[in-house]
């Protein structure tokens, strides 16, 4: 029998297999499909996710490292440029690969190729049950997604609500690498599309010889999937003349809109199917890594402990509440106030957007030198002039001596 069984080898779960390995757990991760394979995705890796490495990202998995972003809202384009990469663009198939090989040789096993179609609670263990035999552990991390078996056979969540996810559609433009070249400039800039959707945005990010195009939507205001996505590539000139395969589609959580129970005896969740997606940058890998990395160190205590309870495990919940649940609260609000609503996004992006506290705040916010719930302070004279603006009043043409009177008022 295995101390722990982790399902799915995404970031979460290789992040959870290597950490448990590494504190001395016998380890079992469970793939459904054999890696590599692939998965829908941006590929978007932050600044802050390496941080939460022990190891270095090989060079060759990055495609693409943006410097600079272009931020478009309705008719404008908010350009801003650092001297240092924010995003490192990869292709999850070979990213998800490298983070399972790491994961192996801390000294977890793998069986990929495995899909689990039934878990099981006993007082004395958790049994996994694939199509190529079942396999039991003290505990068990459901890192499998949105659609996988953990949360329901866990009886722990069994649907989401359509106003707590996001449907992302996505395709692979295959310009070419001067294409890619031009698209990206010598500032190194990837785009963010606001104001292209009902409630969502939409993205284009370089890749080493194509282009990530995509665009999402809160399920409960998409109408037409397809239209949403064929209008949205015709807002971009640089893909005029070339054919854009048929998007593929997946279900994102909406942080914050999601309230997912994390536990209960000898199970943990983490990942997609936690809801562990921030709502505002849509950044994904970083607290699925974050909070399987705590997981797995809250089942290794559990293991030591012989402690396999919910009561026991409530630190899982409690710790990743304190590390980023506050921030989710904060991100969701901000979304809610921008794309999710789209509270006249004209102006949304020209008292935000544009201004440069908030594009300093975007880049803390993709680094990790900036918490949301941080960076609330430093919005707040951004939001307070949109609200000004919002009630008619000529914000810009009043002195700062004026304003600062104004903002003590409020």
């Amino acid at each position: 029998m295995y101390d722990l069984i982790v399902v799915g080898s995404g970031p979460a779960g290789a992040s959870a297999a290597r950490k448990a390995a590494h504190n001395g757990l016998k380890t079992l991760l469970i793939e459904k499909e054999r890696i590599p394979r692939n998965k829908l995705c941006g590929g978007g890796v932050t600044p802050k996710v390496l941080k939460l490495f022990d190891f270095k990202l090989p060079d060759e998995l990055v495609e693409c490292a943006p410097r600079s972003a272009r931020i478009h809202g309705g008719e404008n384009c908010y350009r801003f440029q650092t001297d240092r990469t924010i995003v490192y663009m990869t292709s999850r198939s070979r990213f998800d690969a490298f983070l399972t090989e790491r994961a192996i040789d801390a000294g977890a096993e793998l069986k990929d190729g495995s899909p689990v179609y039934r878990i099981e609670r006993t007082n004395a263990c958790v049994e996994a049950k694939t199509h190529s035999g079942s396999f039991r552990s003290k505990m068990l991390i459901g890192a499998d997604g949105m659609g996988g078996p953990t949360a329901s056979n866990g009886q722990l969540h069994d649907h989401w609500m359509p106003d707590e996810v996001v449907y992302a559609m996505e395709s692979e433009a295959y310009v070419g690498e001067g294409a890619v070249e031009d698209f990206v400039g010598e500032e190194g800039f990837f785009d963010i599309y606001f104001g292209v959707s009902p409630a969502g945005y939409g993205w284009v990010f370089p890749k080493d010889n194509h282009l990530t195009v995509g665009v999402g939507c809160r399920l409960s205001r998409l109408r037409d999937a397809r239209a949403l996505f064929d209008g949205f590539v015709k807002k971009i000139p640089q893909l005029e003349g070339y054919e854009i395969p048929r998007p593929m589609a997946h279900l994102i959580p909406l942080g914050g809109a999601t309230k997912v129970p994390l536990l209960t005896d000898r199970i943990l969740l983490a990942g997609d199917c936690a809801g562990f997606a921030e709502p505002l940058l849509g950044e994904g890998i970083y607290f699925s890594i974050l909070g399987a990395q705590i997981s797995a160190e809250v089942a290794a205590e559990a293991c030591r402990s012989e402690r396999f309870d919910a009561e026991f495990l409530r630190t899982y919940q409690c710790r990743c509440r304190s590390e980023f649940g506050l921030d989710f609260e904060v991100a969701f609000r901000a979304a809610g106030l921008t794309y999710l609503g789209q509270y006249d996004m004209k102006r949304v992006a020209q008292f935000f957007f544009g201004e440069k506290k908030v594009q300093e705040c975007i880049v803390g916010l993709m680094d990790g030198s900036l918490r949301y719930r941080d960076a609330r302070t430093k919005l707040a004279w951004p939001y307070f002039k949109y609200r000004l603006s919002k009630l008619g009043m000529p914000v810009y043409s009043w002195s700062a001596h004026t304003l600062k009177a104004l903002v003590r008022l409020f």
